[in-house]
């Protein structure tokens, strides 16, 4: 075998382990983003809230702990998995990338440029999948912004490296800005309230899905239940990121669908 082939075909391995679940509202799990590494997810969320010159992770104001950070769960946790310091039994790397989703809590406007001085540590290592120059560099990491996440900000930044969670159902009616269009460079991520669509059919759940990849994007549908029968309609339907509270069960659906 050629030196490219061994590379395509440890990619195209590489890309086939990925289980396509996300974990919603990783942050409550007794380890965060480790309890979903440990299962080979590699999409996780997080929630945050710019308060007292802080990004504090939690789902209310009254889940808020000044020790639980944006850094001290993930940016710290991420680093040193990449670094080889923490022992993971999923790499994060660009072979194998991480997806953090981040829902901003509090005022897009007064949150955004704290998230962004806040991934300096994973800028400075070069690990943030980046958008520079016209030309996507994929990172070990992609960090997408969901929520109170300001769309202006986003598409504004040059370079790139805060990305945005679109919206599934308006990617063909609304522009990202005058000008701009619909692209991973933008949202390589496009969701949707599952109750908005809870009634549509599987051929056009489908064409949902298809739609965002048209596009070249990924899809995520939330406020679903926690179920095989609910797990097994997205991956039927192609979705990339199938949003679980039960990590354990899902992955075992995705492994059992898979064997």
């Amino acid at each position: 075998m050629s030196k490219a082939a061994a590379v395509l075909a440890a990619l195209s391995a590489s890309a086939a382990a990925v289980k396509p679940i996300h974990s919603h509202n990783d942050y409550t799990r007794e380890t965060p983003l480790m309890t979903a590494l440990d299962l080979g997810i590699v999409s996780v969320e997080a929630d945050i809230w710019w308060r007292d010159e802080k990004l504090l992770v939690g789902h209310t104001l009254f889940d808020l702990d000044d020790s639980k950070t944006l850094d001290s769960l993930y940016i710290q946790p991420i680093l040193a998995i990449i670094n080889g310091s923490m022992e993971s039994p999923t790499t994060i790397s660009k072979d194998s990338q991480l997806q953090l989703l981040i829902d901003f809590k509090t005022d897009g406007g007064d949150t955004y440029q704290p998230l962004i001085d806040a991934l300096e540590p994973l800028r400075t290592g070069g690990y943030l999948t980046t958008y520079t120059g016209g030309a996507l560099q994929q990172g070990a990491v992609t960090v997408v912004g969901t929520g109170n996440t300001p769309l202006e900000s986003v598409v504004a930044a040059d370079p790139r490296d805060f990305f945005y969670d679109a919206n599934i159902l308006s990617l063909y009616s609304t522009k990202p800005a005058d000008g701009q269009e619909w692209g991973p460079e933008i949202a390589p991520l496009a969701s949707c309230d599952y109750s908005k669509v809870s009634g549509v059919g599987d051929d056009q759940m489908k064409e949902l899905v298809q739609g965002a990849h048209d596009f070249n994007i990924k899809t995520r549908f939330w406020n679903t239940d926690d179920n095989t029968d609910t797990w097994n309609k997205f991956w039927d339907a192609g979705s990339d990121w199938v949003n679980a509270d039960d990590l354990a069960g899902i992955s075992e659906a995705w492994d059992a669908r898979s064997a």
